[in-house]
């Protein structure tokens, strides 16, 4: 069940992020998140289809990305990284956190795997926002 759930939520995720990019649907909409992401786009991998999602479902899941950003800004910022700039884990490690951690100028690197158990913390936040959501509406 968990492993179903995770995967539901990263194409979630990955179908937001689409969203989050696109610029030329008609409504004018511009995600807030991925305005913050703009001007710092430093390598993108290649372009993936993902599941067509709506724009009431796409603000809910920006709304679910905020309370993360708002508690856990670190795993917000490699969520973001991750599923908006649709950087790879190593790519994260190598250019996010790596100067983070030791500066720019260092020699020493964070591992992609770093960066992975980063995002699987903020992918099991927002599962566990989204479960939250479902008891109370259950109760």
């Amino acid at each position: 069940m968990a492993i179903s759930l995770d995967l539901e939520v990263q194409d979630l995720l990955a179908s937001w992020g689409y969203w989050a990019l696109s610029h030329g649907n008609g409504l004018g909409y511009k995600s807030p998140m991925a305005m913050l992401m703009r001007g710092h786009v430093v390598e993108k991998r290649k372009t993936r289809t993902a599941a067509y999602i709506t724009d009431d479902e796409a603000l809910k899941v920006e709304r679910l990305i905020t309370i993360l950003c708002e508690h856990k800004p670190l795993e917000g910022k490699i969520l973001l990284l991750k599923y908006v700039e649709r950087m790879s884990d190593s790519s994260i490690a190598k250019h996010y956190l790596t100067p983070l951690k030791y500066g720019k100028d260092s020699d020493k690197q964070v591992s992609s795997y770093q960066a992975a158990k980063h995002i699987a913390n903020a992918e099991g936040f927002i599962t566990g926002l989204i479960l939250n959501k479902i008891y109370k509406q259950n109760k």
